[in-house]
């Protein structure tokens, strides 16, 4: 997975009050989380995350070009959490954490479902449960996502965890029994065989009379 490139600049003041003027100036509060350091506050450009969000998924390699007091330096970091104003749907915070090509980290990938299942025709209707699953892998193996292909899926049947076609050395960590998604029964086709089993006895009765 390729690393997207972006600049951020490095803030001294935290609270409500500075984080609404950034915010009104078109940057976006954030912090950068090092496991071996302290944590360093950032504003990045609301533009340029807009776009990057646009064009890739969250869980992406980004070069974050960090500027302080005249200095450059650049750390390699994943997006962690963002958090998103609920009537505007604006990006209001951010955290970064910065990775290591050599240690492993533990991401939620999400699962993007393709096809369409066989059994939605005949009385079936798609269920999705889980649209993401935490994994651990070294960032060199990390997906922007894992694609399922869903069309073989009867009414009953379910896509479970371990189905998941997974690269060697990702380390699933939730149960592999878990379902991804599953074909159910429809209402109406529920109702439907209700009502035809409820027929049963009485069509039993009738031919006992004849």
């Amino acid at each position: 997975m390729e690393a997207v490139a972006l600049r951020a600049y490095a803030r001294k003041t935290s609270g409500k009050g500075p984080a609404r003027r950034a915010r009104t100036s078109g940057l976006i509060p954030a912090v950068f989380y090092n496991p071996q350091a302290e944590s360093l506050m950032l504003t990045v450009s609301a533009g340029d995350m807009k776009n990057i969000l646009k064009k890739n998924d969250e869980n992406i390699f980004i070069n974050l070009q960090i500027e302080d007091e005249g200095k450059a330096t650049d750390r390699m970091s994943i997006i962690k959490d963002i958090q998103i104003h609920t009537l505007t749907r604006q990006i209001i915070h951010i955290d970064f954490y910065e990775i290591s090509m050599d240690h492993k980290v533990t991401v939620d990938v999400p699962v993007h479902f393709e096809g369409t299942p066989e059994g939605i025709g005949p009385g079936g209707e798609l269920q999705i449960m889980k649209k993401e699953i935490s994994i651990s892998c070294l960032p060199s193996i990390l997906p922007d996502h894992i694609a399922v292909d869903i069309s073989g899926l009867k009414v009953g049947e379910a896509l479970r965890i371990r189905d998941l076609p997974l690269t060697e050395g990702m380390t699933i960590l939730e149960s592999e029994d878990a379902i991804l998604a599953m074909v159910s029964v429809t209402r109406e086709a529920m109702k439907s065989g209700a009502e035809e089993a409820a027929k049963e006895p009485e069509a039993l009765k009738q031919k006992a009379k004849e």
